[in-house]
């Protein structure tokens, strides 16, 4: 089939009838672009990160030092780090092959806890394996990491470095960064930020064999064994996770709709489909894989018995921005939330909370919320019918939940990478305040709700989207 501007429509339409916050989207098919689409206020050149997607692209670096006669899969990973053999906690991890690291068959059943400056490698070595490696697939990002710190071990450079001159240089990659473990180290298996049109690019690479305009980038054997099923996942998945449980490659999903994907968390895909010389690039804040392809699959191949959005339904939504929240701009008491007040006394270590109407550089009306937290102020700026930016320079809301192993790492974005935060708010109700904050280079989604109740205000403060670990992902205030 064509995929084209009205296939892209629909498929908007039935994620926005779906509730998926997409926000950048790029279709290539028969090796160009056939449909673009960004949601203010995000756009397609910014980068964003992409998860367990990072997984995939550490597969290309071993690959490639495969070709160079640098790694043997089947030989132990150990054999590399001998260094590390004396804090071995299980001896079966010292016959466990590369090719066990790529399959995700290590053997563990679980992930380390990783905190401050935790040495990664000690803490996946120092854990006890359930299985033989080999025997059974359970994800574990630490894997990854496990490969990526391979890649420096036997290249001498970090696989950032390795990528950027033997994969994003010649597919003309612009802004990108990796975040590192506290070592220093890409982190092989969750670290690296791209743009949507940049993962398109990579895509289509993988698609045609490892060839990008006529250039020989990645092994074609390597990208052939990769994206083909080396193991089995059924086992590990209940039977409504469609989409997992379909195979694994190596550091790549095999797909419910034929082809495979390069996925990361809350929806960051690269999808394949070699039989329509397709490839789907995406980056949302949604709950996974599946609810990106169920509707691409249902635009892909539709049959008269669809029950979905039609093409027509299109043109019923707006596509240009992200939904804001839908309600009133003031409330018959609005004043009682409005001004700074001190918190009630709470466990969370807040001490006020200033809510007041300021107004914004191009003289638009918005709410400034500040929460005041052991010396340390959180700022959202939220319009009414609007995503508003809070000021450069300001700690965002977003940072009161961060993610589960930041502290265990180095997160240095660039100055030259936007990390903005943006609102809305409305009342839902007389007595019911909501704002809510998307953040540029995050797919962390923040929520405040203030609720006035007899005596006191009620506020919640609750975050989606963000894997917070044993952080707090809901804060509970009164004033």
């Amino acid at each position: 089939m064509v995929f084209d501007d009205a296939c892209g429509r629909k498929y908007l339409a039935l994620l926005r009838q779906e509730g998926v916050q997409l926000r950048t989207l790029v279709v290539r098919q028969a090796g160009r672009v056939v449909f673009q689409h960004s949601a203010r206020p995000f756009s397609p050149e910014l980068p964003h990160p992409l998860y367990s997607v990072t997984k995939s692209f550490t597969s290309c670096a071993v690959g490639l030092l495969v070709e160079d006669g640098l790694i043997d899969i089947d030989r132990p990973w150990i054999s590399w780090f001998p260094e590390y053999r004396e804090f071995v906690a299980d001896e079966r991890f010292l016959r466990a092959s590369v090719r066990n690291l790529l399959t995700m068959t290590l053997g563990q059943d679980g992930e380390p806890y990783l905190v401050g400056s935790d040495d990664w490698v000690r803490a996946v070595v120092g854990k006890d394996l359930a299985h033989e490696p080999g025997e059974a697939f359970f994800y574990n990002s630490l894997c990854s990491h496990l490969l990526a710190l391979l890649v420096r071990r036997v290249s001498g450079r970090d696989e950032s470095e390795l990528l950027q001159e033997r994969l994003f240089g010649p597919l003309g990659c612009g802004r990108w960064w990796w975040e590192k473990d506290s070592r220093g180290n890409s982190v092989g298996g969750f670290g690296l930020h791209l743009s949507t049109p940049d993962l398109a690019r990579f895509g289509q690479c993988l698609l045609d064999g490892g060839v990008w305009e006529g250039q020989r980038v990645l092994p074609e054997r390597w990208v052939a064994e990769a994206t083909h099923k080396q193991i089995e996942t059924r086992a590990a998945y209940a039977p409504e996770a469609t989409e997992d449980r379909n195979g694994y490659g190596y550091q790549f999903w095999m797909c419910a709709g034929g082809g495979f994907r390069a996925a990361g968390l809350w929806g960051q895909i690269c999808y394949v489909l070699p039989k329509e010389q397709l490839v789907v690039a995406a980056s949302s804040s949604t709950n996974g894989s599946k609810s990106l392809l169920d509707p691409l699959y249902q635009v892909l191949w539709r049959t008269p018995s669809d029950k979905g959005a039609s093409l027509a339904d299109a043109g019923a939504y707006g596509f240009d921005a992200l939904p804001v929240l839908e309600g009133s701009a003031t409330a018959p008491h609005a004043e009682r939330v409005l001004g700074r007040h001190a918190c009630d006394e709470n466990r969370f270590g807040f001490g006020s909370i200033d809510l007041r109407m300021v107004t914004s550089a191009d003289g638009d009306r918005a709410l400034r919320l500040c929460l005041e937290r052991v010396g340390k102020s959180h700022v959202l700026v939220a319009g009414h019918g609007w995503w508003a930016p809070t000021c450069a320079g300001e700690r965002g809301m977003g940072e009161l939940f961060p993610f589960a192993t930041e502290s265990a790492q180095i997160v240095e974005r660039p100055d030259d990478i936007a990390h903005v935060t943006y609102g809305c708010y409305a009342w839902m109700s007389p007595s019911t305040l909501a704002l809510r904050s998307v953040e540029l280079d995050s797919t962390r989604r923040c929520n405040v709700v203030m609720r006035l109740d007899g005596n006191h205000v009620l506020c919640e403060l609750s975050v989606t989207n963000m894997l917070c670990g044993t952080n707090p992902t809901t804060y509970y205030l009164s004033f």
